[in-house]
């Protein structure tokens, strides 16, 4: 093969295997119906590239090639409608009203005792909403304190909020001595690289650095890439003189037994799953808590993998 040809043909693997990167990406994104910008797209390529500004011409070519559709900012599969990009401007509208109520939320979160940091997740955390959308909280907690926390807030949405969950989703909590997270799927790593901190961000640097093995997935990952939104710092006057009371509690014995009881109520509500995969499900140890009561996680990955194969990229 003549030396102009064999360059052509590497040039042109190369962009073979980015077009596929490219698909692979927004396959996973799809199962949202989520369009993504060419900065997000680069944030979650699966494959290091050399800078976005290169990343943004091999996309224009990819769109030329048919490989994938782009409208306003967009990018989607090529076997989908444009309605996707009307649907999330629409959401990111939703999203912008809701945030006035995480705010709120999170102002009377950061009172309660032995909170370290607060960040929300799940569809906000997108900035993709619609009116089914909850807010979930990602608290962070002292050690040795989770249950406390959690109890006391749980007890707070139940008793002001009639146990809604449409602004007071308290579905995560991890101890500040515990914060890297076991899983590591792309499933993981998409929650964890889009966690917004409204609350404490050097604690919520410090989860994205004991985390750093979302890289392996997100190899351009950076936190600029994404939106990010205003984050306080100043710790409580309230929280500080609560957890002063605390302290005259055998506070270590009453956290266990929250611990415990919180494992009695799962394996009452749930008796149809074993105890493996209730401790997988139910994540209820000294340093977590979090709840996917419909296995949701496992569901989503399965899913992805059929998507995968689907759009003929499912192996490596």
């Amino acid at each position: 093969m003549p030396a102009c040809q064999a360059f052509f043909s590497a040039v042109r693997s190369q962009d073979r295997a980015l077009e596929r990167a490219v698909v692979r990406t927004l396959t996973y994104f799809d199962i949202w119906e989520h369009p993504l910008t060419a900065e997000e797209l680069f944030a979650f390529l699966p494959v290091e590239y050399s800078s976005l500004n290169q990343f943004r011409a091999s996309l224009h070519e990819a769109v030329r090639a048919g490989v994938v559709k782009m409208r306003d900012k967009y990018y989607y599969l090529s076997c989908r409608d444009e309605g996707m990009v009307a649907r999330r401007i629409r959401r990111e509208s939703h999203a912008r009203m809701l945030w006035r109520f995480a705010r709120l939320s999170t102002h009377i979160i950061k009172r309660f005792p032995f909170v370290r940091a607060i960040m929300i997740s799940g569809d906000l955390s997108k900035n993709s909403t619609d009116r089914k959308s909850d807010i979930d909280f990602f608290i962070i907690t002292a050690p040795g304190r989770l249950w406390i926390t959690r109890s006391l807030l749980i007890l707070f949405k139940k008793i002001v909020f009639l146990n809604s969950k449409k602004i007071f989703c308290l579905n995560s909590f991890v101890s500040e001595d515990h914060l890297v997270l076991e899983d590591r799927n792309i499933y993981q790593a998409v929650e964890v690289a889009t966690l917004k901190p409204v609350y404490r961000s050097e604690m919520s640097r410090m989860y994205l650095v004991k985390n750093g093995w979302l890289q392996e997935f997100f190899p351009n990952f950076e936190t600029p890439l994404l939106d990010s939104v205003p984050c306080g710092n100043r710790r409580s006057l309230l929280q500080q003189v609560l957890e002063v009371l605390f302290h005259l509690l055998p506070a270590d014995r009453l956290d266990r037994a929250l611990q415990s009881r919180m494992e009695q109520i799962w394996a009452r509500r749930y008796p149809e799953f074993d105890s493996e995969t209730r401790r997988k499900i139910f994540r209820t140890t000294r340093t977590e808590s979090r709840a996917y009561a419909s296995n949701f996680e496992q569901k989503i990955l399965s899913l992805y993998q059929y998507k995968l194969q689907e759009q003929g990229v499912g192996s490596e």
